[in-house]
């Protein structure tokens, strides 16, 4: 009897042996990768704002350790489903400033060697910095100012154009609203001026639908994202960027904040 249980012990034992091993062995599951993503549409056509976006987007995955998936959105930038942020004209926070001045053709400046020293002068010249800023042009000087249709009201005489600076340098107006970038490519004299009481201006926007996006939009208001501003050519509402070195938008931006000092 006692032979007996000895073997019925030793078999239980050994099928216990047998159902625990495998389990003992077997490698341990890895945790399930737990990330969000951070859902941002861009329906701001300027691809400096976009250019901006995708830098901030990577300092934001870095800093907050969340993925950013952003990406252009149509242009009514409402879809379905929503996105956790939606950069967009009309939006409730206010990010960023694309700046435009008044260009008139001239096309006798003062010609000076280009400050790299190269064998070749600058066929346009920016405007001097002066400590005075010019006298905002009469509107005799100009029959018509070609400009986006954003800025339809931003002077008398105002014709819109889906491309200012090419009808600009092709001939068909003396004046344009042309952002920074648009006159750096002009191959004719010009001169540059403010547009008056904060006209020039077209606002970058956000809208949250989401708290995760909400803070994404705070971060794009932070002192550090907005100075990152000037590396795309943008403006800040709150901070100067740019100093005499870079003659159009420090003339641009001295305008914006001359009137709030």
């Amino acid at each position: 009897m006692k032979k007996l249980l000895a073997i019925l012990l030793f078999l239980a034992l050994s099928c216990g042996l047998l159902f625990l091993l495998p389990q003992a062995l077997r490698a341990p599951e890895a945790p399930e990768a737990s990330f969000t993503i951070l859902r941002v549409w861009n329906a701001d056509g300027e691809p400096a704002v976009q250019s901006w976006l995708r830098g901030q987007a990577k300092a934001y995955e870095k800093a907050a350790g969340q993925r950013v998936y952003l990406r252009a959105a149509p242009e009514n930038g409402r879809e379905s489903p929503l996105p956790d942020a939606l950069i967009l004209p009309d939006g409730d926070h206010l990010l960023a400033l694309r700046g435009y001045a008044l260009i008139l053709r001239d096309e006798n400046p003062a010609v000076t060697p280009a400050p790299t020293g190269a064998l070749f002068f600058r066929p346009s010249v920016p405007p001097e910095p002066a400590a005075t800023p010019a006298p905002f042009p009469e509107e005799s000087e100009w029959r018509a100012v070609l400009c986006p249709e954003a800025l339809m009201n931003a002077l008398p005489g105002t014709v819109m154009s889906a491309q200012p600076a090419a009808d600009f340098a092709q001939g068909k107006a003396d004046a344009a609203l042309l952002t920074p970038g648009q006159t750096a490519g002009l191959d004719t004299g010009y001169r540059a001026y403010a547009v008056p009481d904060g006209k020039g201006f077209l606002p970058v926007r956000g809208r949250a639908y989401s708290e995760a996006g909400e803070a994404f939009l705070l971060w794009l208001q932070d002192d550090a994202a907005q100075r990152a501003l000037a590396q795309a050519g943008l403006f800040s509402p709150w901070h100067r960027l740019y100093g005499p070195d870079d003659p159009v938008r420090y003339l641009i931006e001295r305008g914006l904040f001359s009137k709030n000092e």
